[in-house]
């Protein structure tokens, strides 16, 4: 009578019995060596479709662009001069600024004034009002 194989490592018997786990990776490998060529042959069909619909679509694709840019260039040259005209308001508006705070900074001396821009003071300031020039 054959006694059952109790060694956890069967390839230290001698036995010819194979691991189940080699035996199931052999059968996948070979599996896919089946069906890669008819994958390949599939992605290699694809592409020749994608290629026919690009070269399809790219004529009616340049002529939409050719019959859309007059109108690309007629809306951008009726929004540039209101956008130059907005950047020059921005531009005169930061200049604006920037003087009022200069005139603000020279009338404080120097000092650290923490009175934000268009606060009135605490009135202890002993320098007198600005003129109304």
């Amino acid at each position: 009578m054959d006694q059952p194989n109790t060694n956890p490592n069967p390839d230290d018997t001698g036995s010819s019995r194979r691991d189940p786990l080699a035996e199931l990776q052999a059968r996948v490998e070979a599996a896919l060596d089946e069906v890669r060529p008819k994958i390949k042959r599939a992605l290699e069909e694809l592409d020749q479709k994608v290629d026919a619909a690009v070269a399809e679509i790219k004529p009616r694709a340049k002529n939409a662009m050719k019959e859309v840019q007059p109108k690309v260039d007629q809306f951008v040259a009726d929004v540039q001069p209101r956008l130059d005209s907005l950047l020059q308001r921005l531009s005169a508006r930061i200049d604006e600024l920037r003087r009022d705070l200069d005139e603000r900074a020279a009338r404080t001396g120097g000092r650290d004034d923490t009175t934000p821009a268009g606060q009135l003071g605490s009135g202890s300031d002993s320098s007198p009002p600005p003129s109304g020039d």
